[in-house]
């Protein structure tokens, strides 16, 4: 009875691990279309009012790594690199999933974690077949134009990571039971 429970924790994990490839699938698709989109229709280097105090439509295009490491020649390679890089840290996460007893904070988190780093790799995509990556918005009150991508980003480090850091350091750990005094 307990391997078929085994089995079905199993076969959960693997649902589960599989709908949220899914989703991040989603993300990166809503990304990249968006980006097509505000391609086709936004004036590139002009600010467009949206309405919303705090949102401005503003297309532009970068290379990617130089705003934080500079100008450097041969993104497409540095870009590569950076799949084969994520799909390193992809593979070590579902393998968590698959394989390791995480409880059940862990467990979401990995999975939110998969989807995210899946949808943020629309940079990357964008810039290996196009030499660029889109940005078309503002977003107030940050000066500096943005991308769909950019925000799942900010949420694995400025969310989810924080957070797990925070779980980690204040995680009771189990201690070892005392050996009886002979």
């Amino acid at each position: 009875m307990s391997d078929t429970g085994a089995v079905l924790t199993r076969r959960k994990r693997l649902k589960h691990l599989l709908i949220a490839i899914l989703v991040g699938f989603v993300l990166l698709s809503t990304d990249l279309g968006i980006k097509k989109i505000a391609n086709n229709a936004l004036e590139y280097n002009r600010v467009v009012n949206t309405g919303l105090p705090f949102l401005k439509l503003y297309l532009t295009h970068n290379k990617g790594y130089h705003y934080i490491f500079g100008k450097i020649p041969n993104h497409k390679l540095w870009s590569i690199g950076g799949l084969v890089f994520i799909s390193f840290i992809l593979v070590s996460i579902i393998k968590a999933i698959i394989k390791d007893k995480l409880g059940k904070t862990d467990y979401i988190l990995y999975l939110i974690i998969v989807s995210l780093i899946i949808g943020a790799t629309g940079n990357v995509w964008e810039i290996i077949f196009t030499g660029k990556a889109t940005d078309y918005f503002i977003f107030k009150p940050f000066p500096w134009p943005s991308n769909l991508c950019d925000q799942y980003i900010n949420a694995i480090q400025f969310i989810i990571l924080p957070f797990y850091l925070i779980r980690f350091i204040i995680k009771p750990r189990k201690k070892a039971p005392k050996s009886p005094m002979i």
